[in-house]
């Protein structure tokens, strides 16, 4: 009787979850009531509305593209800072230091693949900044590591960064010119080993043995001041796809849609709201949030809690 008991139990728990999380997904993305609350709180620190990007979507035509998974990653890095002469700045702009380097906004669309973008971004920055503007190729192949990073990584179902890194040493990547974005309808092809246009198949690569991670604040800053941007983790809440301007913070209530994968680019400080906020380059489009890049506090959503990134090989 009792067996029975708690079986029933678990199917009416398990039924009501199913029912609540399929109602969620049928949620518009876009929710007026939500931005309008955050645009009338005197307290925000940030701005909403309604991006193009989204309109007319629903949770569950997103969700996919929170893909970086938090499974730990089958190694394992010890927190590695960067001794510097002099004191860390309050404001920094990777941007602004390395002009030439940081390359242009992408858009992974429907496809899960923010820990290839990030990672592919992170080494192509760096690239450029290790050999003083000498070795630019331009934006890398995210496309290559969503089709041929299959150890550990999952195409557009997800990847942990660490991973990416590693295959960027081993195996390298080419230009996103020779093998460009094909993956964004959410459908991986075949692992591609020669450019779709007339260029030389070159590979680029991570420097071996450099991997390192941060889980504090100080140590991605030293990061960034010594290589250039890192690879960062967030997790994402449903309101933060109408993030428009200003440093985001959780609402409170916000219901979590996944981890998400970014590249930090740089840091500073809000007097307004006496905020201590990372500048990060999202790919979602340049059509999203400051043109591509938003402003977020380094005590949210846990974006100073691992970060990644290797030195380039040059």
């Amino acid at each position: 009787m009792r067996f029975s008991y708690i079986i029933c139990l678990i199917f009416v728990s398990f039924y009501f979850a199913s029912v609540c999380l399929g109602s969620f997904l049928d949620k518009p993305v876009l929710d007026d009531n939500l931005i309008n609350s955050i645009n009338n709180n005197k307290k925000s620190s940030w701005t909403a509305h309604r991006n193009k990007n989204f309109e007319g979507k629903t949770f569950g035509d997103i969700i996919g593209m929170m893909g970086t998974k938090k499974t730990a990653a089958p190694f394992k890095l010890t927190e590695n800072g960067e001794e510097l002469k002099g004191s860390i700045p309050t404001s920094f702009d990777s941007r602004v230091q390395w002009p030439d380097c940081i390359h242009p906004i992408l858009n992974q669309e429907q496809c899960g693949s923010c820990w290839a973008f990030s990672s592919s971004e992170v080494l192509s920055d760096r690239l450029c900044i290790a050999s003083n503007n000498k070795t630019n190729p331009g934006a890398l192949s995210p496309q290559t590591l969503v089709a041929c990073d299959v150890y550990g990584n999952d195409g557009c179902s997800g990847g942990i960064p660490q991973l990416a890194w590693e295959y960027m040493e081993l195996k390298g990547l080419p230009t996103d010119s020779c093998v460009p974005y094909t993956a964004g309808n959410g459908t991986v092809y075949s692992c591609q080993r020669s450019c779709s246009d007339s260029e030389d198949y070159s590979l680029y690569r991570a420097k071996p043995f450099t991997l390192k991670t941060c889980s504090s604040v100080q140590c991605i800053q030293e990061n960034i001041l010594a290589y250039g941007p890192i690879v960062g983790t967030m997790e994402v809440y449903e309101d933060f796809m109408s993030y428009s301007s200003g440093v985001y913070v959780m609402t409170p209530g916000s219901s979590l849609l996944g981890g998400h994968a970014i590249k930090i680019v740089g840091w500073g400080f809000d007097q307004t709201s006496q905020l201590n906020y990372w500048i990060v380059a999202n790919s979602w489009g340049a059509d999203w949030g400051q043109q591509g890049f938003f402003f977020i506090s380094m005590e949210t959503c846990s974006i100073s809690s691992d970060a990644s990134a290797a030195e380039a090989r040059v």
